[in-house]
């Protein structure tokens, strides 16, 4: 693992101006197992979300600031404040607090990819493949993001037990071609970074909004459209930049309970037009 100053100079001399850095937290929705009908329990989650937060370092501090505020708003208690928030925990009164206290910090971006696990295939039903290659297409969008900044960024993820992040920072760098935008990688647990816990909120909410609950089969947009200010938008497009869909965006695209996206898009195209 490579241990990175968090302050990157690029050997600038005294005086010049430093290169945009970021900090880029991620963290994922839903599980990547492949058994949708359990006779006991609900089985496997149909869709896999992976979602990432933008902010630059100087701003980081307070990003991190809106998980206190968020536990002041919902009262919590003396013993609970220094608790990961868990946003799938949460009703949905607290639900809307938190993303509301979240829509109100504009300085940050999101992007999200979303895997319709019941059309995938092949190795893409490995766990570990499966999460690697959501790792691949995510980190593609943001070194879009980061070329169109000239920026460079750290990549932190949520510790997963099961992932070995020398093995994942190998495949990163072999199959994107990020090294000029990578300053490092590494896992951090949500107790450890309060911007984990905030990216935790944005991929929860994606997720609701594309998986379908278990007693009527509907999704729940709302937390997800809240944060439409910060989804990352590239040559006016959202679709596959901010929001990447695979295996196919048809596929979801035609169902009816997927219709809020096609008008979520074009508020964001009217709003886009409109700046």
């Amino acid at each position: 693992m490579h241990n990175h100053l968090f302050i990157y100079t690029n050997g600038m001399e005294a005086g010049k101006i430093a290169e945009i850095n970021y900090n880029v937290y991620i963290d994922e929705a839903g599980d990547e197992g492949f058994k949708f009908e359990c006779g006991k329990g609900r089985g496997s989650s149909k869709f896999f979300v992976l979602s990432a937060i933008i902010v630059r370092q100087e701003l980081d501090q307070k990003l991190a600031s809106i998980v206190n505020d968020i536990k002041k708003i919902l009262k919590y208690q003396q013993k609970d404040i220094l608790a990961p928030l868990h946003f799938y925990k949460m009703s949905h009164e607290k639900k809307k607090v938190c993303v509301n206290r979240l829509e109100q910090f504009r300085d940050f971006t999101v992007i999200s990819v979303v895997f319709q696990k019941e059309m995938l295939k092949g190795a893409l039903q490995v766990k570990s493949v499966l999460y690697n290659y959501a790792c691949k297409l995510l980190l593609e969008k943001v070194t879009i993001y980061l070329k169109s900044e000239k920026a460079k960024a750290n990549f932190i993820f949520e510790h997963r037990r099961n992932t070995h992040y020398d093995e994942l920072e190998t495949y990163i760098r072999k199959v994107i071609d990020c090294e000029q935008y990578v300053l490092s990688i590494k896992p951090l647990t949500k107790s450890q970074s309060k911007c984990l816990q905030l990216a935790d909120i944005v991929a929860s909410s994606t997720y609701q909004a594309f998986e379908p609950n278990q007693y009527d089969g509907d999704v729940e947009p709302y937390y997800y459209m809240k944060l439409s200010n910060n989804i990352f938008v590239h040559n006016g497009k959202c679709l596959g930049y901010g929001l990447k869909l695979f295996p196919s965006d048809t596929d979801i695209l035609e169902q009816e309970k997927y219709i809020w996206i096609n008008e979520f898009l074009r508020k964001l195209s009217k709003r886009l037009k409109t700046k």
